[in-house]
């Protein structure tokens, strides 16, 4: 079991007719949890009845809550459109997420994980640079572009601090022009930040790829679900991915068994769904 520190937002994605729980960070720690890793959020909700639902989430979810701050702050919400299994989100500024306090951590960590929206304010910014200061085996980023606010500055840093990266093929562009190859991109990537180890890219149904900087070039297999919904399958494929890296796995098995998770995940609705015994045993 691995100890994993997943820093950012707690939010509620709203359809049209329900809520749920979501935010990249809380959907990885979940699947993180699923997985048998301890797995502990640093986040902020509000004192409102989606932070008290959030709350009940996690408990039930598995995921540690020690540092997940409570504060006058609205929890986290967007709203979700889906255009056929392809979401699009509205997100509210100045909310619980905005203002995430540095907690006091208490032991190591195996790895971080952190994305890109929760640095959108100075305050949630400040405490993950507090974060960054620490020792783990592994720093993975999570490039989620909520346009606008994602700047390439901040990727920059964001890229600078971080061992391992996975990025859309659609959203890729935003970091840097993409060049004539999927490789290329990944080559350009390692050279200008010395400090990645890897470069995960995701094609969605057409599966991922992994170049790493010692080993070359590994692509998975292509996905054979028909998918309802896309959300939380970059989680679930980033969770497992990171599960099978800090337990040694070799680079096949990580990405065999991410895109067996993922796979599933998007047959069906909700950010993390129980997974089937017999899948689970395939996975893990």
């Amino acid at each position: 079991m691995s100890r994993i520190l997943v820093f950012g937002e707690i939010l509620y994605d709203l359809f049209e007719e329900k809520a749920e729980i979501g935010g990249a960070p809380f959907s990885f720690a979940a699947h993180c949890a699923l997985l048998g890793d301890e797995a502990d959020l640093v986040s902020a909700v509000g004192r409102d009845a989606m932070g008290y639902m959030a709350d009940k989430e996690l408990r039930k979810k598995g995921v540690g809550s020690d540092y997940v701050a409570k504060t006058d702050l609205p929890t986290g919400y967007c709203k979700v459109t889906l255009d056929g299994v392809k979401p699009t989100y509205e997100l509210m500024n100045g909310v619980a997420y905005d203002h995430i306090p540095r907690p006091e951590i208490k032991g190591e960590y195996d790895a971080l994980y952190f994305g890109t929206l929760a640095q959108r304010s100075g305050i949630s910014q400040n405490t993950l640079k507090e974060l960054l200061k620490r020792d783990y085996r592994e720093i993975l980023l999570d490039v989620n572009v909520r346009a606008p606010f994602c700047t390439r500055e901040l990727l920059e840093d964001s890229l600078r601090a971080a061992t391992l990266v996975k990025i859309t093929r659609e959203e890729a562009f935003v970091v840097m022009p993409y060049p004539a190859s999927d490789e290329e991109y990944c080559e350009t990537l390692l050279n200008r930040f010395p400090g990645l180890k890897q470069v995960i890219l995701t094609f969605g149904k057409d599966g991922s790829m992994v170049m790493d900087r010692e080993r070359g070039v590994f692509r998975s297999s292509t996905p054979p679900s028909v998918p309802v919904s896309t959300v939380g399958a970059g989680d679930a494929f980033g969770a497992c991915y990171l599960h099978h890296r800090l337990k040694g796995s070799d680079i096949p098995r990580c990405i065999e068994a991410a895109t067996l998770l993922s796979d599933y995940v998007v047959t069906q609705l909700g950010a993390v769904p129980s997974v089937p015994k017999e899948l689970m045993e395939k996975i893990v």
